[in-house]
């Protein structure tokens, strides 16, 4: 009897701790196989697996009915599914995008590191993604501030980007991270370029963040030379940047090869004054001790959205930098910075928009100033898109518009916006501007709207081309 039950208890064991192999391919909607596509259980993401060269996958599981969660960049993820050959479809955003990330591909995971970036993405190097420093044979924790979290996202189910500011730290090497994403073409095997082109990602700040902190870096679009080797700085190296500041407001601002600093109450007619800024609420003395306009202070997720211009030609007057916090026009930077960039005296008559910079970090010079002092930071993002034209997310997630609906109308674009007398619109059309109260204002018959001589505010703009109204802010 004892020898009966002691089989009958290891067969009980032997049953209940049995493991399932699941395998199968992961392919496009064309039949070509598609490498490194994660595929994990949906409802435990920590087992997962990714696929081969030839789009294989083998995953060891709980039983055979296991339901897979399966994502890879620039197809649309399925969150769950009995499929064992799984077909992929187009990540539909990519019909307007240029380029969009949404994380859903990447494996989740308390340590997200370099070489996992580097096979995740189209880069060649990530600051701040673990890959094995260590500091007198222990793991540097220090550089080990990226991770995958798959509880909190602007999408219901989705994945995010979570980022650490350690505690008593800045800069680059030792806060946050830093990572250069080419614009490959969805498309084709080649660089993506643009002179006209614009940059939204969903942004939060942990709930205790300490916004008396002076500030930091968020990423922003940027262009370089594809073809300068490894290690040199390319003479078309710009990044068209912004910070968070004391407060939780925004700073927009140039970073132009071979230019200094500006004053921190840079104006914008001066060629090597390359920032500007919103309103102060709080005056001081420097940098640290002034406010301005709150915009990512509140909990919860921010929308950033940015739009760049290059000039069409050199010395040309149609560049602009401009931006939108939570859907509202917030700032822009007209074309004398891009005049003076793209001179061709300079050399740099070739510069392109063709990176997305994904680096945040807490800087400046004073440890005091910026940095946590008593505990570590975090800061999470999601869903990167990169359009030819606006893209207005906050509107789209607020709005219970469809995506076709949300497409026509951000197709439309007028800049600068605001503007101190001049509107340039997509194309010519016949166009009426009425003031806050409904009174009609200006009409015409062209491709511009010029409000110069109109006292400074708000305007709308009905257009024939759109049954939409456009909101125009004079400065």
């Amino acid at each position: 009897m004892k020898n009966h039950l002691l089989c009958s208890l290891l067969l009980l064991i032997t049953v209940t701790t049995a493991k399932a192999q699941i395998s199968g391919t992961v392919k496009n909607q064309s039949g070509n196989p598609i490498e490194n596509a994660l595929v994990c259980d949906a409802n435990n993401v920590t087992n997962y697996t990714k696929t081969d060269e030839n789009g294989i996958f083998d995953l060891t599981t709980g039983d055979n009915s296991t339901q897979l969660r399966i994502g890879a960049l620039t197809y649309e993820t399925i969150k769950s599914t009995s499929q064992r050959n799984i077909v992929l479809a187009p990540d539909p955003f990519l019909e307007n995008d240029e380029y969009h990330i949404s994380f859903d591909h990447i494996r989740v995971g308390d340590t997200y590191t370099e070489d996992e970036l580097k096979k995740d993405f189209p880069t060649s190097n990530g600051i701040g993604f673990y890959d094995g420093q260590t500091v007198n044979g222990q793991k540097d924790d220090t550089q080990d501030r990226a991770s995958i979290d798959y509880e909190n996202s602007i999408d219901p189910g989705g994945v995010s980007l979570k980022v650490k500011y350690p505690k008593g730290l800045l800069k680059t090497n030792s806060s946050g991270i830093d990572t250069r994403i080419p614009l490959m073409n969805t498309f084709k095997d080649n660089y993506y370029e643009s002179s006209d082109l614009y940059l939204s990602y969903w942004i939060k700040f942990s709930d205790d963040f300490d916004f008396s902190l002076c500030g930091g870096k968020l990423p922003s679009l940027g262009g370089s030379d594809p073809n300068t080797p490894n290690g040199e700085r390319d003479r078309n190296r710009w990044k068209g940047r912004i910070m968070f500041r004391k407060g939780g407001a925004i700073q927009f601002y140039m970073e132009l090869p071979g230019e200094q600093e500006p004053a921190d109450d840079a104006a914008n007619g001066d060629e090597n004054e390359l920032r500007f800024w919103g309103d102060r609420v709080v005056d001081g003395s420097n940098i640290c001790s002034f406010e301005y306009e709150n915009y990512l202070r509140a909990q919860g997720w921010h929308n950033i959205e940015l739009h760049y211009v290059l000039e069409s030609t050199p010395n040309g007057s149609d560049g602009l930098f401009e931006g939108w916090v939570d859907g509202v026009n917030y700032d822009f930077v007209g074309s004398d910075y891009f005049n003076y960039y793209r001179n061709p005296s300079e050399n740099r008559e070739n510069i392109t928009i063709n990176h997305i910079l994904i680096s945040t970090f807490l800087g400046g010079s004073n440890v005091d100033d910026y940095a946590p002092k008593d505990k570590d930071y975090y800061v999470w993002f999601d869903e990167f898109r990169v359009s030819e034209q606006r893209i207005n997310e906050w509107d789209f997630y607020t709005n219970p518009l469809s995506v076709e609906e949300h497409n026509d109308i951000y197709n439309i674009k007028i800049f600068p916006n605001p503007s101190s007398g001049f509107y340039n619109l997509p194309k010519k059309t016949s166009w009426i501007v009425y003031d806050i109260s409904g009174k009609e204002i200006i009409n015409g018959n062209n491709k511009t709207v010029d409000l110069t001589g109109h006292p400074k505010g708000v305007y709308f703009l009905k257009m024939e081309i759109s049954d939409v109204t456009v909101k125009l802010v004079l400065k």
